[in-house]
């Protein structure tokens, strides 16, 4: 945790923001239209099936194809079908206002690996209170690395231990936030609730829901939390 108090707030979007299923599930639909239409077989159950049901979810296409005895030179088309995907997104109940209820007094931002950061961020309507977006997959870096976590602070104006991580993915959340002194917190929904945090990947703070989020930064900032 960090040891000056908390001025600024940066968010995890895909599963922290919202729940990112949804966008899976229109993507996967999307691609198995492009895949029909490019085939003329409908294997959109299929590809549904492999993600959610059998988390085949690096190579979802990949395994799909090979199973139905198609090429995977299929992929690409699918992979932007996949993201060119319009449909709706609806944030967490309480994103909206907790954004809004933290915009008060920290200043906010968004890191995210997830395609398209900046357009998901429109589409479920949260881009007025978020000052900052860094999304990774537009950079040679990821947030494996503390680049992303290091300029987020520089451009929010605060030191690195004046920032606070939110995310929901402990292995790929809060491992750099950690070793650079921030003061982490894990929401504990969405397809990573269960997933274990070990090491360095173990947030200062857990909570069930972003509406708790204020309340744990204003603990953060007490006598007994800096000892």
């Amino acid at each position: 945790m960090g040891d000056s108090p908390v001025r600024a707030v940066a968010f995890d979007l895909d599963g922290t923001l919202f729940d990112d299923r949804q966008y899976a599930r229109a993507g996967l639909v999307s691609a198995g239209a492009e895949l029909q239409r490019r085939t003329g077989v409908d294997l959109t159950a299929e590809l549904l099936a492999a993600y959610f049901r059998d988390g085949h979810r690096e190579a979802t296409f990949d395994v799909v194809l090979s199973t139905a005895g198609l090429a995977d030179d299929h992929v690409p088309a699918l992979v932007s079908a996949y993201h060119d995907s319009e449909g709706t997104l609806v944030p967490y109940p309480d994103t909206e206002r907790t954004l809004e209820t933290l915009a008060d007094d920290y200043r906010l931002g968004v890191i995210t690996g997830g395609t398209n950061g900046r357009e998901k961020l429109s589409r479920l309507g949260l881009d007025g209170p978020v000052e900052e977006v860094i999304v990774t997959a537009e950079r040679a870096d990821s947030k494996r690395s503390p680049e992303p976590f290091v300029e987020m602070a520089e451009r929010l104006g605060v030191p690195e231990r004046s920032m606070a991580f939110v995310g929901d993915r402990p292995g790929l959340d809060f491992p750099q936030p950690n070793r650079l002194g921030m003061s982490t917190i894990r929401v504990m929904r969405g397809q990573y609730a269960d997933a274990l945090a070990r090491d360095g990947a173990v947030p200062d703070a857990a909570v069930d829901s972003l509406a708790a989020v204020p309340e744990v930064l204003a603990r953060f900032e007490g006598p007994s939390d800096r000892l």
